[in-house]
């Protein structure tokens, strides 16, 4: 991983930060990893954070497999919630999106988060320059529009133990992006929501994913 920060537009008295490829090499590809929180609060979002350090694990695996050619980034929302209406994470990442987008321009972008950065990605996945979407665990509060995902390849994973948020859920929405004719693929694992005890699996069903629809 990499120290290159990039600090984001205040809101509810804190800032978001994104963690950018080091610079080194232009990569192939882009993945922006988005990390869970709360269904409500306006707590600053700290970096030692065990959500933020599930998606540092999830991009440094990310980077090791792809072997540098799909870099990440990793995105520290400001607030902890997503705030009903106020859709905290939602803003901060699409400032990080237009960031990517402005450094590099043209570069093929993926979207994933966990649990509400499930959401986040979701929610995200028809702006401009995404090839790819995964959702690990996602909270899927709504039955979505699936016209935005029918030209983006998609990947659900849930844990089959989840009680936080639901695979039924996950599940349905695989088999409604496939149906419509989009390329959605759902894999359920013997895991719970923190994606622990099977880590691995987890990561590595990302990153063929990535590698297969980023890289061709």
């Amino acid at each position: 991983m990499t120290s290159r920060f990039e600090v984001g537009p205040s809101h509810d008295g804190a800032h978001p930060f994104l963690t950018l490829p080091d610079g080194r090499r232009r990569p192939d590809a882009i993945a922006l990893l988005l990390h869970g929180g709360a269904e409500h609060g306006f707590g600053r979002t700290i970096k030692s954070s065990p959500p933020v350090l599930r998606m540092v694990a999830v991009a440094r695996s990310i980077e090791r497999g792809a072997q540098g050619r799909v870099a990440t980034a990793v995105l520290r929302d400001a607030v902890r919630g997503y705030n009903d209406d106020a859709r905290s994470p939602v803003g901060d990442a699409r400032w990080a999106l237009a960031r990517l987008r402005e450094l590099y321009p043209g570069t093929p972008l993926a979207l994933v988060g966990h649990s509400m950065g499930g959401r986040v990605a979701l929610e995200l996945a028809g702006s401009d320059g995404i090839v790819s979407v995964v959702g690990m665990a996602p909270w899927i509060p709504q039955e979505y529009d699936v016209a935005p995902f029918l030209d983006r390849h998609t990947l659900l994973l849930h844990g089959r133990k989840d009680v936080i948020t639901d695979p039924r859920k996950t599940a349905r929405l695989a088999a409604r992006i496939g149906q419509a004719g989009g390329d959605a693929r759902c894999v359920q694992l013997p895991d719970s929501h923190a994606m622990l005890l099977k880590a691995r699996a987890w990561h590595r069903h990302t990153t063929d994913f990535l590698q297969e629809t980023l890289l061709g």
